[in-house]
């Protein structure tokens, strides 16, 4: 749910009940867990269209767009491997797929904060797992986005590098902590995908196709004009 804010009761006080606040997280686990698979579901398949529809114009675009660089460069007599990888495409670029070099840039500079590697304990090391499933995903989908998001995610390197209490006996006081763990990782995980740009873009189509507009085929359509107006540039270089 949208603007939903994590309540932990305290743990202390004549009128505290273990097993009714035990009772109460539990049923916002299950609540939060549902919210984040329906939420990752539909990312997913929204991803996986804008893939699709804008994903090759955008490559396109780009490779365009780098040769016109090489080609400028070459007419002032600069190396144009040295121009380096300026995004010229705009707004739109922000969320082409990336070259691979700078995906897997991004792919080690997360698993070197996240690794279950450097985890203090298995509770730790199950956290880091789950984030560094996450970021594989993200670089086998060409997914760049996600990989920045997770990145530059403060909040969540603090709570994976914080050390995780032992398991210990299963009492109800440790019963509470790992239902509120539970339930700060799923509301990371809600939080991550609301954070990133393809969301908002996603919202976005989602409130112009209420109104009979399709927001990813018209950007590709917009895409493809430029395209067609850079290789009319490429063509008037040497």
């Amino acid at each position: 749910m949208e603007g939903t804010q994590l309540t932990i009761h305290p743990s202390a006080g004549e009128d505290f009940d273990p097993a009714a606040e035990a009772a109460r997280l539990e049923a916002l686990v299950a609540e939060r867990k549902a919210e984040l698979a329906a939420l990752q579901e539909e990312f997913r398949e929204f991803k996986a269209r804008y893939a699709r529809v804008v994903g090759g114009p955008l490559a396109e675009l780009s490779e365009v767009e780098r040769e016109i660089r090489e080609a400028e460069a070459r007419l002032v007599g600069l190396d144009p491997e040295a121009e380096g990888e300026e995004d010229a495409a705009s707004g739109f670029y922000a969320a082409a797929p990336p070259a691979k070099t700078s995906l897997r840039k991004l792919f080690w500079s997360v698993a070197r904060l996240f690794h279950p590697d450097h985890a203090s304990d298995e509770r730790e090391a199950e956290r880091r797992h789950r984030i560094m499933a996450e970021a594989s995903r993200a670089y086998r989908d060409g997914d760049a986005e996600s990989l920045s998001t997770l990145l530059g995610d403060e909040q969540l390197q603090f709570f994976c590098a914080t050390a995780a209490r032992d398991e210990g006996p299963a009492d109800p006081a440790s019963r509470l902590l790992r239902l509120r763990e539970e339930l700060l990782t799923a509301e990371f995980g809600v939080r991550r995908i609301r954070q990133d740009r393809l969301y908002h873009l996603m919202l976005k189509t989602r409130a112009e196709a209420a109104e009979g507009r399709d927001a990813l085929t018209s950007m590709a359509e917009s895409i493809t004009r430029q395209i067609a107006k850079a290789r009319r540039r490429l063509e008037h270089l040497p």
